[in-house]
This record gives structure tokens, sequence and C-alpha cells, in this order.
């Protein structure tokens, strides 16, 4: 997604980083620091940042959950659809489609330092998303505030079952899955299981007839250039790390797992405009043993990278169904730009800033 109407502001982020970081060719190591807390705010770490805000344009009525201009001919009157997606192994991404099009993804940690995603799907609905894996204990608490979202997952021990079985009865989400035969789910020929099952994401919606649209759960008011620092990207560690690359052509953040582009079967390279790296605790599972949870509902230190810039700030959200907030030092609220967001749930210390020559080697 191309966002037109920031390009001044992507010319004027060039410049800027050149400036802070021409002739340097040394890596810079700047690490979130501080786990957060469900019952008390953690202190962000500290940086010099304008406070000179900026208002965002009127653009008339905007998608939910990516802020870009609707389609008021076409108004999304349904729910969201959560798709939980393998980002196991090199197999996986290989089977990858449709993550390219969802409105926001959360990377979550599964299993020590593995990790997976859920998928929030809104503004478009493909026909093909997968590989779809299996729910965790995690996703209900990441779910919870998007106003009662479709969630497709395939497969789940019965703990898990039972705890999205009453997040269903308390009103937080719909199951979908193709452990109960739901005929949205298909297996595709070019892959052998489990990265071979696809769903239907727009065919979902008959599960949740009666579903309303979700509420905004951030604020885009696009202000991260007006409060930051110019920033090339950011790597952040896991079993397979993944690297935010800006890229000023593509108007967004290119991904890479290790040092290979992040791509969808149709060679699509994941850019989000938006890469959120929310620090946040993982606790051992109450249901298995070899699961982390992650507490997506408190407080703590936060990073945001738009349009070329970072700011860092504290994230807030203090009930389930709750939005997120994002708030610099000097309490301003940070705005993110429209466009596709990607969160990743970091534990501390686990992300780095990318230098211009480390950004340069893996473009």
């Amino acid at each position: 997604m191309k966002n037109i109407l920031r390009m001044t502001a992507v010319l004027v982020a060039l410049v800027m980083l050149a400036a802070a970081c021409g002739g340097d060719d040394e890596e810079t190591a700047e690490t979130t620091s501080s786990t957060s807390s469900t019952t008390s705010t953690t202190e962000a770490p500290t940086t010099t940042t304008s406070t000179t805000t900026t208002e965002a344009p009127d653009i008339g009525p905007v998608y939910p959950l990516t802020g870009e201009p609707l389609d008021e001919l076409n108004p999304p009157d349904h729910a969201a659809v959560v798709v939980k997606i393998s980002n196991n192994d090199t197999t996986a991404r290989a089977a990858l489609q449709g993550l390219d099009e969802a409105d926001i993804v959360f990377e979550e940690r599964i299993e020590q330092k593995s990790t997976r995603f859920a998928s929030v799907f809104h503004s478009v609905l493909p026909e093909e998303v997968g590989s779809v894996r299996s729910g965790r204990t995690s996703d209900v608490q990441i779910v919870s505030n998007l106003n009662r979202p479709v969630f497709a997952f395939s497969g789940a021990n019965d703990g898990v079952h039972g705890q999205l079985r009453r997040a269903e009865n308390d009103g937080l989400l719909v199951r979908a899955s193709a452990d109960f035969a739901d005929p949205q789910f298909r297996r595709i020929s070019d892959f052998s299981a489990p990265n071979n099952l696809v769903v239907d994401v727009a065919a979902l919606l008959s599960k949740a007839e009666d579903g309303e649209p979700p509420l905004p759960i951030f604020d885009y008011s696009d202000n991260v250039i007006a409060l930051g620092s110019a920033s090339a990207g950011v790597r952040v560690e896991a079993s397979s790390p993944a690297s935010y690359v800006w890229s000023a052509p593509d108007g967004g953040y290119l991904r890479f797992q290790g040092t290979e582009p992040h791509v969808t079967r149709d060679g699509v390279q994941i850019t989000p405009q938006n890469v959120v790296v929310l620090t946040t605790t993982y606790v051992p599972s109450q249901i298995d043993r070899v699961s982390v949870d992650a507490i997506t509902i408190g407080s703590g230190p936060v990073v945001i990278y738009s349009g070329g810039f970072r700011v860092e700030g504290t994230w807030t959200r203090d009930f389930p169904r709750d939005p997120y907030t994002f708030t610099t030092p000097d309490g301003d609220v940070i705005g993110l730009a429209p466009g596709q967001t990607w969160v990743s749930l970091t534990p501390a210390g686990t992300s780095t800033e990318l230098s211009l020559k480390q950004a340069d080697e893996l473009r």
C-alpha cells in the first residue's frame, strides 16, 4: 500500500536520515528495555525528541484498522477476521499467502523463540490466506479489543480449546476452525501438511452474520516524523530474526527473515507502513509446559517506526476491550501513519536499531 499524500514527508525523512548517519558505517546497538507488567506501569527509555505536533488533514471516513480513506460506496459493515498463520520455518514461509493484505499483524512468540502471526483482516478480505496454524492462549488477549472478530485457527490442545470456547461465550470472539470441519478451510496440493491449509477470509463472515465493524485500536494522526528522529529500521531477535528496512520508494518497511526478503507465494514482499516494537512480558502458559503467553494488557516501553523515523514511548492498555495508547515521555499521543501495521510483541532487550550499512546490506 502506497501513501501518496506522504511523499513530501518521505523526502524529508531521507534527507534527515542521511544527515544523522552520513559517513558512519558502524552498527548502532540500541535496544528496548524494561519488561511490562499487568499491574504497574514501567517507564519507557527516554530520548530527546521534538514536541512539535501537526494536525492530520481531514480526509473523511476511514477504515478503522488502517486509517486509510474509506470506500464509501462499499463500506466494510462487517466483523474483522483474525487468522493464525505459521512462521515456523522456511517451508512455512514458502507457503505464505495473503499476509500482505492484512490490516494489522501481531507477531507473537509461541515456544521459546519461535513466532507465529495473528493477522487481522477487515478492509480487504482475501479468498486464500495461509498456511493456517493453531490457536494459543495469548490470542484471547490479543484479539479482545477487535469487537468480537471471527478467529480462524487449526489445531489446539484441550486447554486452549477451552479458553477459546469461554472467550466466545464471553462475546470476545467467534471461533472458526478446520477442527470443526468448517467449509471455509481447504487443503492445497502445492505443499504437504501442516503447511497446506488455507482459508477463505471473505467466506468466514458467514460465521458472524450479525458482526459489527471493529473500532480503531491505534491512533492514526501520523505524527511520528514530527515527534521522532530519522531511522534506517530495526531488527527483532527470534529463532529467525526479523528486520524491517525503511524504503522510501516503497513507502514502507521491507521485512526480511534472516537475510532473505519475506515474500508471499505471489512474490510480494511484506512492506508495512508502520512497525510497532511493543515490549511485553512472556510468562509460561498455564495450559502446557512448552508454550509462553504474551501479556498485552498493562503498559510498557514501545518504539514506533513510520516514514523513516522512530519515536520511543510507552504503550498502555488497561482492559481487554481497550485500544492501545502510545505516548511520548512528554505525554504527546503518538499517531501511526495510515496503512498496514506490524506489531512485534518482543521481550525486553531483543530489538536493535539498524545502521545505514546494515540496512543497505539487506536490500
